[in-house]
Formats: structure tokens, C-alpha cells, sequence
């Protein structure tokens, strides 16, 4: 092997080195913090709006939604409650209703503890309910759809 065919091996596995323990140093993307508001509470139950997850989807409004119960709330599963969901919702600011998109259950208070139960919808699948005022879902539906036009 000639020694120009020497040198550029090596600038090549240096520069390939380099690239490497470049890719390696640089510290791990923060994981981007919910800030959970507060929109309805009742003696059983406190619904809170991730306002950062409020879009558009399809001409409706979509947002998860944590719920945290007083006490444990039986799961499909015989013998098995959860404290708390992690709930996508889309919502129908119009008609006032909402439906569940996704739907994550969890044996502990604020999100923790194993997952209980899950559950997810299609679009075409979305079992509406209507959300009247003064009503955990109504509540909801006022916050998500405050800014949306033609409210």
C-alpha cells in the first residue's frame, strides 16, 4: 500500500472516530415537561389540561387530559382499580360534545403505578358524549375550546 493511500485511511478513521465521540458527548434532549392545569375538580374527581397538547385535528380539538379520582375506580379486569388516566380527547366545540381518542389507566395517583387498562379509537370509531355545562366534560370542553374560532 502506498503511503498517500496509507494517510488517507487514517484522516478517514479519524474523521470517522471524531464524528463518533461527537455524537456521544453531547448531552441527552430533555424530556419537554406537562404543565397539568387545573380546569374542573368535584368531590370525586380533579380533571387537569395539557395546554401544550391542545391541536387541530380534522376541523375538532384534541388534548390530553389527566384525571385524578378520590378513590379507586373499578377496571375492566375483575379485581383491578386505578387512581388516575391519561386521556386524548377530541372535542366538538360546536355541538358540545367529546370523545375518548386514547386512553391509558394507572393503579396510583398522577400517572404512576403500573398501567391498569388501555384503550384507543379510531377516527371513524369515536363514541361521542355530549358535554354539558357545569359538568367535568363541559368544564373540558370550555377550557380546550376557549380560543377556538367562533366561540
Amino acid at each position: 500500500m502506498n503511503r498517500s493511500r496509507t494517510l488517507s485511511a487514517v484522516a478517514m478513521a479519524c474523521a470517522v472516530a471524531f464524528t463518533a465521540s461527537c455524537a456521544t458527548t453531547q448531552p441527552p434532549a430533555a424530556p419537554v415537561a406537562i404543565a397539568w392545569q387545573s380546569v374542573a375538580k368535584t368531590d370525586s374527581q380533579e380533571a387537569f389540561v395539557d395546554n401544550g397538547s391542545v391541536q387541530s385535528v380534522g376541523g375538532m380539538l384534541e388534548a390530553s387530559v389527566k384525571q385524578d379520582f378520590a378513590q379507586p375506580q373499578p377496571a375492566a379486569k375483575e379485581g383491578r382499580s386505578y387512581l388516575s388516566t391519561r386521556t386524548v380527547y377530541r372535542f366538538d366545540c360546536a355541538q358540545r360534545r367529546i370523545a375518548m381518542k386514547d386512553v391509558r389507566a394507572f393503579a396510583g395517583s398522577d400517572l404512576q403505578g403500573e398501567t391498569v387498562q388501555k384503550a384507543t379509537s379510531t377516527d371513524k370509531g369515536l363514541q361521542w358524549l355530549d358535554a354539558p355545562a357545569a359538568t367535568v366534560f363541559g368544564e373540558l370542553l370550555d377550557h380546550v375550546c376557549k380560543g377556538a374560532p367562533g366561540r
